[in-house]
Order: C-alpha cells, then structure tokens, then sequence
C-alpha cells in the first residue's frame, strides 16, 4: 500500500471515530438548527411578528452560525489539514529513510572486502548531510586500541576523534547513540569538549561487529545539530556497515581455518594444491622442495608428543621466517613439509631451504627443545610440467638425502652425484669379490 492510500485509509478512520472531534461538532450543528427551528415556530406563533422581529431572529440566527458552527469549524479543519501535513511528511522521510538503506544495502552487497565496504560507508556518511565531517573507528586484532579506518573527504584536524581504546568512548562503552548539540554543553563528551572548538555539535553511533560494539561512527558539524534526518542516516550506516564488515570476517575466519593446518598455522595440502595451480595457469616457473624432520618419531617415543608438537610449530615459524615473502609453505602431512618457490630453479631453491636448515640449528641451540634437524629434496619446472611429478623427484631426492647422512639439501644434480658414487662403490666391491674369489682359488 502507497504512502498516500495509508494517508486516506487514516484519515478515513479518524473522520469516522466518534472520539474524534468531528461528530460533536455535527451534533452540535444539529443542536443549533433545531434551536432555529424552534424560535422560528415561536416568533411565527406571536402575533409581535413585526419587522423587528424578524431581523432580531436573522441576526440571532446568523450570530449562532457564526459562533457555533462556522468558528468551531474553521478549527477543525486547520488541526485536520495540519495533522495531514504531518502525516505526509512522516511517510516522505520514511520513503526517504528506507530508499537510502536500500541503497546502502545494496552498495554494500557489492563490495568484496572489509577495506571496500569501509569505502562504502564513508561515500554514505559524506552522503548523509550537509557540511558533516564523518569518520569510522574500530578496534584493532587486541580490542585494545581504537583506529581511524576511513573517513570522509572533509575530516580534518579537529574533526577527528583521538579516543584511543574503545573503553575510552562513552558511545561504546555505553551501547547507544550519543548526540551532542555543542560542545559548550555541560553534559558534553570530553573528548568533543577538549578540542577547543565553539558550538562543535557531534553525533556518536556504535558499531557492532558480531553482536559487540567494537567501533564508533563519529560525525561532527560546527554550529548547527544533526536533524532527525541526518541521525537516521548515520545510525543506517553504522549498523549496515558493521553488520557486513562482521559477515566478511566471519566468511574470512571459516576460510581460513578451511585452508590452514591448525597445529602450525601453516597453509594445509589442499591450500598449497590451489595455490600451485594458479601459476602453473600462469605459467610462472618454480621450484618444489620437501622438508622432514629427521628422527622425529625417535624424539615423539623419547620426549612425547606434547614435545613432538613444539618441535613441528618451532621448525613451523623458523621456515616461514626465513623464506621469501612470495614462497608458499604448507605442512603437508605428518612431520613433512612442502615450499613452493616462484621465479627460483633447484640451485636457488637449494640455497633458500639450506639457510632454513642452518637457521632451524640456531633455533634449537637455546635448549628449550631437543635438538632436530632436517633433510630436503628439491625439483623445478624445467623437470617436469606436472605438480604431481615435481613432488614425487623431490620426495626421492628427500629420500637420497636421508639415506646419505640427512640434515642435508639433495637437488638434481645431488642426486645425479650420489647416484654415480653409488655405482663406483658397487663396482668397488664387486672388483673386491674378485680379488678375494682369486686369492681363495690360488
């Protein structure tokens, strides 16, 4: 139903309300044409029905019209104009109120982050009123600090609010909308007050992310109050704004934890396989190496596993500390690790994991956690074209290193190295078979 059709569907009823103040004045119409009627029929019985008369009964006639009907009238039909104004002008800033948060909803759908629906929410806070100077505060990962996240075009120097932990914001630490007509007021906030500035009105509306208020819309003007308009406006965009900023970082946590081991915050196998295969869409060359802690099961049965699991989150912090920014890192099962290194062939992937070998022996050096060490094998794409394959080389070169001393890197040509040592020391001792079988013959 239409604004207007709910008007005339009110105003219906109220005409036909006997409460209302139309039907006393009907009966008090009717009251005054039977009084007429009667002294009409009185006059007219008398045999005094001179002209005088007459013109005394017209001017008492006219009078009572006057005073009774057409006054009390004329009232009435102010106070029903007036209160259809007011009802019309409800429903325009209704429609008004409901056509901005449908706009705001559906800005806000299309953003795709938090950093694009702060941008949002501060085109609708410059959007909001005239001359308002609007920013948007939110507790940093701790709850402890309040940070300016976005803020209007406008929103300078004093204009910004410097509380610092959200405690510290009596809208915050309240739950409620706070509004300010000048900061000469007694009941002032104290950080609108201390900022110096004359008849500085403010508007303060808390931002809930996830149910908790976690941040604050701080809006000012100088000289003039928001309105009812411009506080609506300011309260839509706080509550949208903070219910989708809590929406995308809910989505982004379960992604998170979809995609990430939670014993050593690394990526997972299934996140690593993703990843690699957007550069192999790409076709960006790489380089697979396969870490293992040596003796790990030995350190498991000796120390526990309680002990096990520093060691993995220890070895954990020390590769993602020492590899590139651009490499990615993934617990890929067990005491196994996987890097991928982008724009890096078998000798510099070498050099990354031989610097994580000798940092992980610096690492244990403190004592804190029995010394381990680690073996790696590594592979690049000018192997092979295939994820699968490149893990299957490293995981034999990762094999060649163990079974030649490990805490040690075996690379391509590693591998080809002990392959041609194994074959001499096969041939050793089988020349040494002869000689002993000749030797035993003499």
């Amino acid at each position: 139903m239409s604004g207007q059709a709910k008007g005339d569907k009110a105003g219906s009823k109220q005409r036909l309300n006997m409460m209302s103040g139309t039907w006393p004045t009907v009966l008090l119409n009717l009251g005054v044409v039977v009084s007429i009627a009667c002294i009409g029929n009185a006059i007219a019985q008398t045999q005094a029905t001179n002209v005088m008369s007459w013109a005394a009964f017209v001017a008492v006639t006219t009078f009572l019209i006057l005073v009774v009907v057409a006054v009390p009238l004329r009232v009435l039909l102010v106070t029903q104009r007036r209160a259809s104004f007011r009802i019309t002008e409800e429903l325009r800033q209704q429609n008004e109120r409901q056509a901005f948060d449908a706009r705001l909803g559906r800005a806000l759908d299309m953003a795709d982050s938090e950093t694009m629906a702060l941008g949002v929410a501060a085109k609708a806070l410059s959007m909001a009123g005239t001359d308002l100077s609007a920013s948007i505060l939110l507790a940093d990962n701790s709850d402890a600090h309040l940070q300016t996240v976005v803020s209007t075009s406008n929103c300078t120097g004093a204009s910004v609010c410097e509380v610092a932990t959200p405690r510290g914001c009596p809208a915050v630490r309240n739950g409620q909308t706070l509004q300010f007509a000048s900061s000469d007021q007694l009941d002032c906030c104290p950080h609108l007050a201390e900022r110096g500035i004359a008849n500085l009105a403010a508007l303060c509306v808390p931002v809930s992310v996830v149910g908790r208020a976690t941040g604050v819309v701080h809006v000012v003007r100088e000289g003039v109050p928001l309105d009812a308009t411009e506080r609506n406006r300011v309260e839509s965009v706080a509550h949208q704004a903070g219910q989708y900023v809590g929406m995308l970082r809910a989505t982004a946590q379960t992604q998170l934890q979809a995609s990430t081991d939670p014993l050593t915050g690394l990526n997972n196998r299934r996140s690593m396989e993703n990843s690699v295969r957007i550069l192999m869409r790409d076709d960006v060359p790489f380089a697979v190496g396969i870490c293992d802690l040596d003796h790990f099961k030995r350190l498991n049965d000796t120390y526990g596993h309680d002990t096990g699991d520093r060691a993995l989150r220890l070895f954990a912090r020390t590769l993602r500390n020492t590899v590139r920014a651009a490499d990615l890192v993934s617990r890929h099962g067990g005491e196994e690790f996987v890097v991928v290194m982008p724009y890096t062939d078998s000798v510099g992937a070498t050099e990354i994991l031989e610097r994580v070998r000798l940092e992980l022996i610096a690492a244990v050096s403190d004592g804190r956690t029995p010394g381990f060490t680690v073996s790696a094998g590594v592979a690049d794409t000018t192997e092979s074209g295939d994820y699968q394959v490149l893990l299957q080389l490293a995981d034999e070169r990762l094999m060649r290193a163990k079974r030649t001393g490990r805490n040690r890197i075996v690379n391509r040509v590693a591998f080809a190295n002990s392959e041609a040592l194994d074959v001499n020391e096969v041939h050793e001792e089988l020349e040494a078979l002869d000689t002993e079988l000749d030797s035993s013959l003499v």
